[in-house]
């Protein structure tokens, strides 16, 4: 049985929460699916080290495989890197942190961007720790 999208954008999901999504849902199911669909197609290439094939059906909007839990758990955290990279690097907010009058506001704006610059490093240590401990399951299996 092959794994779907959607179970691993739903489990992404589970951390997500970005009203703009939820709009999006609310206005075209399709749209969003397409939405979410490109945040995983752009995590999917991260996961190289998958014992199984990530060769995926878009027009099913399935993987070929069936992937395990962890393999799922992986590419969500995948895809939750993938949109919170866009959000963080959102033009119109660099924008308006570049064109903010008074250094309050610019510190402040500054401050956020590099929070999340921090909070992005740290989710991607955390995935490729989770990809290492995932190789190491079946360490007789990695040819070296």
């Amino acid at each position: 049985m092959s794994t779907s999208f959607d179970k691993i954008i739903d489990l992404a999901l589970v951390t997500v929460d970005d009203y703009k999504l939820v709009k999006l849902y609310n206005q075209s199911q399709q749209g969003f699916q397409q939405w979410c669909d490109g945040f995983l197609l752009s995590a999917i290439p991260n996961f190289f080290q998958c014992r199984q094939s990530l060769e995926y059906d878009t027009t099913t909007r399935q993987f070929v495989s069936d992937l395990t839990n962890t393999e799922i758990s992986i590419l969500a955290d995948l895809w939750i890197i993938e949109w919170f990279d866009r959000e963080t690097q959102n033009s119109a907010k660099i924008n308006a942190l570049l064109q903010t009058s008074g250094s309050f506001k610019t510190h402040a704006a500054s401050q956020n961007l590099k929070e999340k610059s921090t909070y992005l490093d740290g989710l991607r240590e955390k995935v490729y720790q989770k990809i290492t401990d995932y190789q190491l399951q079946d360490i007789s299996g990695i040819t070296f």
